[in-house]
């Protein structure tokens, strides 16, 4: 079959694509993306959206809830006597794709903070949970700092006797301010 006159490919999620000189894929085959491969359609139809020169245009279809779409796509069919073999083998085609968020999904999470045990997360790098760690050490830093400075000097300092024999707290000794609502007539 001529790839160029394939009006529409059908795709089954769990079924596999013919095979003549290569080995047999799974027709339906999510690469990741912002909503993961938990949600992967039971069918998906590719519909031949025109020639650009070099490679037929897709565009695909399912039936996604609305917080689903898809990103990337691939179709990639097996060349019938070589791999760029304009004829392709009948029922060879396989989809690769990206599924992503709509705005409504991105809502959804950011709102829930997840979807719930359907919802898978893509996978993280590990300069995501490093930059985590880092976070959470310059936060626990910054509370210790805080102890210190704040906390831990509650002790009053005691001054012994003045000039006129009166022990006074420290902060009079040193002309500071006295701390707010404090009357100078109670020492």
């Amino acid at each position: 079959v001529l790839l160029r006159e394939v009006q529409a490919l059908t795709l089954h999620r769990g079924q596999y694509t013919t095979s003549r000189r290569t080995a047999a894929v799974p027709q339906l085959q999510c690469t990741g993306g912002t909503a993961g491969c938990s949600r992967v359609p039971e069918v998906v139809q590719c519909y031949n959206k025109g020639w650009d020169g070099y490679d037929v245009q897709w565009q695909c279809k399912a039936d996604l809830e609305n917080i689903y779409r898809f990103g990337q796509i691939e179709v990639s069919c097996e060349g019938y006597d070589y791999p760029d073999d304009p004829y392709i083998l009948r029922g060879s085609c396989s989809l690769l794709f990206r599924l992503e968020l709509t705005e409504e999904g991105e809502r959804k999470v950011k709102n829930s903070g997840s979807f719930g045990s359907g919802y898978y997360q893509s996978r993280k790098d590990s300069s995501d949970s490093g930059a985590g760690a880092i976070v959470i050490i310059v936060l626990l830093v910054l509370a210790f700092g805080v102890y210190k400075l704040f906390l831990s000097n509650q002790q009053p300092q005691q001054s012994f006797g003045d000039s006129d024999g009166f022990t006074r707290p420290s902060w009079q000794s040193q002309q500071a301010p006295p701390p707010p609502g404090f009357k100078s007539s109670f020492t």
